[in-house]
């Protein structure tokens, strides 16, 4: 069965609104002949575009592997042969000896394994560019354990019960 999810749905909303707010003062700006103030509201907007890509793509995940897809475009495609690592990561790498205190977690889905320390990296720079992730959720864990069979990996976790 194929299940399908948002990337991270807050973010997703945060920046499509964004977008669309940065959209609507920049036509009311040029109504009313405020060019310069429009072209800033323009940059805003245009900032605000990667991330709405980012987060508002898709993940499907079925029995041949999982896709990360806008409605136009599939951006990435791993098969479950392909993936040699699913983990849980959490963004807020400062606090790692308070475990409620972890930031928003990320299932991520790698076709290489990663030390510690390549984790730590990919959490400073995230998000990152050549792997599939998505907010994580027990639910959406489970859908992807149900097809990976290897162990999988956590950083930065908190109490999370695998």
């Amino acid at each position: 069965m194929k299940k399908t999810y948002l990337v991270d749905t807050f973010k997703a909303a945060v920046s499509i609104a964004t977008v669309l707010f940065s959209l609507i003062i920049v036509i009311s700006l040029i109504i009313i002949h405020r060019f310069g103030s429009a072209a800033v509201f323009f940059l805003i907007g245009l900032i605000f575009i990667k991330p709405m890509l980012t987060y508002a793509a898709k993940v499907s995940v079925d029995q041949t592997g999982i896709r990360c897809f806008l409605p136009w475009k599939t951006l990435q495609t791993f098969s479950w042969d392909e993936i040699a690592e699913v983990g849980i990561a959490g963004t807020k790498l400062f606090t790692r000896k308070d475990a409620k205190n972890t930031g928003s977690l990320y299932i991520y889905i790698s076709k290489n394994t990663f030390t510690d320390e390549e984790r730590f990296d990919m959490m400073f720079n995230w998000p990152p560019k050549d792997l599939i992730f998505l907010t994580y959720s027990k639910q959406r864990l489970d859908e992807i354990q149900m097809r990976f069979s290897n162990k999988i990996q956590t950083y930065n976790a908190g109490d999370i019960h695998l």
